[in-house]
Order: structure tokens, then C-alpha cells, then sequence
């Protein structure tokens, strides 16, 4: 197949899969259909006994999905001198510097990569790009060295934003592994302990989500997990606690959400670190996770377009990745602004060849500062925690929220939470979805009171285009 027609085809794939998905799972409850055996997700591994007893166990969730990262030989080399290059990194650039690897990268880009190829001048010349540019059109961002049989395709929830569709490869993909052991490093943890089946445990607390059991060819056929904690995807309301003692993982990772809900279950784990990334988490979650676990709980910044960015460390956020370019930039203006400035963060490089990134606006705000050649985020405002709450006292995700909104033509919107638990919607779209947005939120909250706000498609929309406010400024306030 010609690679054109393959985009074309890609194209189409990628403008049906959403809503396809979406149904698929709201019908049936399985998730995307299978369409990989075992062994082709696993090449390299000879033994995966383990992932059937993960599948398996008498007190197993009932997965709905299968995972595996399709690591080959030439892969787990990649991966590896990756881990090796990331964990010695000790200097990324000096202030008002750029890296030396950077202006290589550009060149490789305008050579290899579509959506670049008609762009001329240096990489300080450049205009920013959008997450609307790689929703539009994903395959112009595939570079034409990038092997095709290797791709991998993730959609994030639509949390801050318009759901995506973000393209790998297998290396990328693995590479969040290395990413994690860096910054486990700075607290003598490493994972991959003999005696320990499981090496991480993503751990969810949402009305519905993909789960699974799968192993990590990185970590020698350690098991990787994926659960949700809503008993409704367990066999019986004590399982998900049995489970998590069985195998007792070694790093959790998951949202300030999902770790305050594995709390209210006491499980009697001892995970070397807990890891929080997707929303802010606030001094006082962190510390109730850390004394209950009695291990570091990590606070992450990272995008799912170019995986984890930069790692908390006190009021201020340290960058891990010395292959990825920061700039701030002027949020309305394709100027970066000048060094100390509070503005937008740009991220250019990576290591993804179905999406190498040239000057990407995250929609997050921060000041850049630079010690001893390492960048700092400082005063990040970057998906802060919101809470919410349901008439019944329950909390609300707001990934549950950003989810039933994707079924809408919305350009944008923004929800607000009352003290007296009214919700208040503003949204912006061409068509009339007042009744069925409305249906939506009775669904998740209850029956609460609920003022909706439709504005014509195009209108001016804020620093964010999903944007959730609240009353309650912290779990448990109510």
C-alpha cells in the first residue's frame, strides 16, 4: 500500500474510531475489540504464566481489555540506551541557551516529517503548533522513517481539552518506565524487585475506564496492572483489596481521585512510591498518602502527547527529560517571552516518531527558570484538582464529566459547582444539546439543580478550553 493511501485510510479510521469505541463500550461494556494474540504482544518473552494468573485470579476484576507493549529485540535496545541516557542526564541547556541536539532535530523534521516539510528558516523562526492542529490531521505528524507495523494509538480522556488520538511506537511507549525510574532514583527506589509479581499497579476511580492485566519486556516479565476501583468491575465489593495484597505492587500510580478512594480502602500494601500525575495533587492529599503508605508520593507534570515532563520538587517543578525543549511563549502571540516570564509552555522534541513536536503549546501557564543547566516550572497552573460532589455525597472525577461531554459537538465548555451543589454549564456549540447535556449531568451528579448556557461555535474561549470549577476547594470540605 502506497503511504498515502495508507494515511487516507488512517484518516478515515481515526475520524469514525471514537464514536465507534464509545458506542461499543457503552453497549457491550468490553471495550475495543481484540484483535492481537499474546505472543505478538509479547515477542520476546518465552514464559507469560504470570499474566494468566493475573487474568485469572479467583479475585481478579473483570478486565476489559487486553495490553502489551510488542517489544522486540531492536526495541529493548532502543529502550534500554534510552534508560541509560535519561537516567545519567545531568546538564539539559544553560539560560538563554538552546540544546545542542535541537537545530539536528529541526533539520530531521523539515526532511521527514509532513507537517514541517514546507517550512523554511531555523528552529527560533518556528510558530507555535496546537493540539487542534494534531487532532485535525494526526498522520501529517508521522515521520516517513517511522515503521508503520509499529503503531500504537492512545485516546485521552478530553480532561483539560477535545478528546485525541495521540500515535507511537512501541520505544515511546516504553519509555515511561525509564522516565518513572529516573525520578525514583533521586529516592534510592528501584523497580524491579525479585519476590514482587507486579511492578506497577495504575489505579482508577471513574464510572468506567479500560483495565487490564499485562508485563513489561523492560522489567524482564514483570506484571503491569490497570484497575478501576468502582466495585462494579469486581466480582464482589472485597476483591479489589484482596487483590492489591496478593500482589502487593511495588510502584501505584493513578490520580489524586483514584489514591483517595484506594485509601478509603486501607489495604493492607507496601508500595515502594505512589505516583500522581493527570491533575494537581494538593499538600493534603500527599500527606495522607504518605503516611498511610509510609513510602514518597511523587508528584508528575506530563501530557500524553509526550509522556511524563518535569517532577515535583517543593513549590516548583524539576524537567527529567533532557530531549525535550521548553519555552514559555506569549499565550496570544507566537512570540517566547523573555527569560523569568509567566506564560505558556511549549514543548518541543521527544523521542515519538508518529509525533516528533516542534513548539507545542501544552495550554499550561508557568515561569521557565534554569539551575546549574536543568529547567524549572515554576508557579505551574496545570490542571488543578476540582472537586465535586454528588448529591449523595459522592465525589465526582471529572474524567467521568470530560467523557459523556465528548458525545457532543462542542468546541469548548466550562462547569461550575455550587455550595448548595448546583451545577452551572456553559458550553459552545452550533447545535441544540441543552436536553441531552442536561440528561448527562442528572446521570453522574443526581438530582441536583442544573443551568446550562449554550454560546455559538467560535466564540471567544479562555486559557483552557475545558475548564471545571468548584466551591469545595478540597476533598472532604463538604
Amino acid at each position: 500500500m502506497l503511504l498515502s493511501e495508507w494515511w487516507r485510510s488512517v484518516e478515515k479510521w481515526l475520524s469514525r474510531k471514537h464514536v465507534k469505541q464509545r458506542m461499543f463500550m457503552e453497549e457491550n461494556n468490553k471495550g475495543p475489540r481484540i484483535g492481537l494474540s499474546d505472543t505478538e504482544r509479547f515477542p520476546l518473552l518465552n514464559d507469560i504464566s504470570l499474566l494468566h494468573e493475573l487474568r485469572q485470579d479467583e479475585w481478579a476484576p473483570n478486565f476489559n481489555f487486553m495490553s502489551g507493549d510488542r517489544i522486540t529485540a531492536h526495541h529493548l535496545q532502543e529502550v534500554e540506551q534510552y534508560a541509560l541516557n535519561i537516567r545519567a542526564a545531568r546538564r539539559f541547556w544553560d539560560e538563554n541557551q538552546q540544546p545542542d541536539w535541537l537545530e539536528e532535530y529541526w533539520e530531521s523534521c523539515t526532511a521527514e516529517v509532513p507537517f514541517y516539510k514546507y517550512r523554511s528558516g531555523e528552529f527560533r523562526s518556528q510558530p507555535c503548533i496546537t493540539r487542534e492542529d494534531i487532532r485535525r490531521q494526526p498522520w501529517l505528524f508521522v515521520s516517513e522513517k517511522a515503521k508503520l507495523n509499529d503503531l500504537l494509538v492512545y485516546q485521552t480522556s478530553g480532561t483539560t481539552g477535545a478528546p485525541l488520538d495521540v500515535l507511537f511506537d512501541p520505544v515511546s511507549q516504553a519509555c515511561w518506565l525509564p522516565q518513572m525510574q529516573s525520578i525514583l532514583d533521586e529516592y534510592g527506589v528501584f523497580i524491579g524487585e525479585q519476590g514482587r509479581k507486579v511492578a506497577i499497579a495504575l489505579i482508577c476511580s471513574q464510572a468506567t475506564t479500560l483495565t487490564y492485566a499485562s508485563l513489561s519486556t523492560y522489567l524482564n516479565g514483570a506484571g503491569i496492572l490497570k484497575l478501576n476501583l468502582n466495585t462494579a468491575e469486581w466480582k464482589d465489593p472485597s476483591h479489589p483489596v484482596k487483590y492489591l495484597e496478593k500482589y502487593n505492587p511495588e510502584v501505584l500510580t493513578g490520580d489524586p481521585f483514584a489514591f483517595m478512594a484506594l485509601l478509603k480502602l486501607k489495604p493492607g500494601i507496601s508500595p515502594k512510591a505512589l505516583i500522581s500525575s493527570a491533575m494537581k495533587l494538593n499538600d493534603g492529599i500527599k500527606e495522607k498518602l504518605e503516611g498511610y503508605f509510609n513510602a514518597p508520593v511523587l508528584d508528575v507534570y506530563s501530557l500524553t502527547e509526550c509522556r511524563n515532563i518535569a517532577v515535583s520538587v517543593g513549590n516548583k517543578y524539576r524537567a527529567i527529560r533532557p530531549e525535550l525543549y521548553l519555552e514559555i511563549f506569549h499565550p496570544e502571540k507566537d512570540e517566547p517571552l523573555p527569560y523569568g516570564e509567566r506564560g505558556e509552555l511549549v514543548v518541543s522534541g521527544g523521542n515519538n516518531p508518529f509525533l516528533p513536536l516542534i513548539r507545542y503549546r501544552t495550554g499550561d501557564f508557568c515561569c521557565l527558570k534554569i539551575e546549574d543547566g536543568v529547567p524549572y516550572l515554576e508557579d505551574l497552573g496545570a490542571r488543578k484538582l476540582t472537586i465535586f460532589y454528588s448529591l449523595e455525597g459522592a465525589v465526582v472525577n471529572t474524567i467521568d464529566i470530560s467523557r459523556k461531554m465528548t458525545s457532543y459537538p462542542l468546541s469548548g465548555f466550562r462547569l461550575h459547582q455550587s455550595e448548595n451543589l448546583s451545577l452551572q454549564f456553559e458550553g459552545w456549540t452550533n447545535e441544540d444539546v441543552c436536553g441531552q447535556i442536561s440528561s448527562d449531568l442528572l446521570d453522574i451528579f443526581g438530582q441536583v439543580q442544573i443551568s446550562i448556557k449554550l454560546n455559538s461555535a467560535g466564540s471567544d474561549l479562555s486559557e483552557k478550553v475545558v475548564a471545571y470549577t468548584s466551591d469545595f476547594s478540597s476533598l472532604g470540605s463538604r
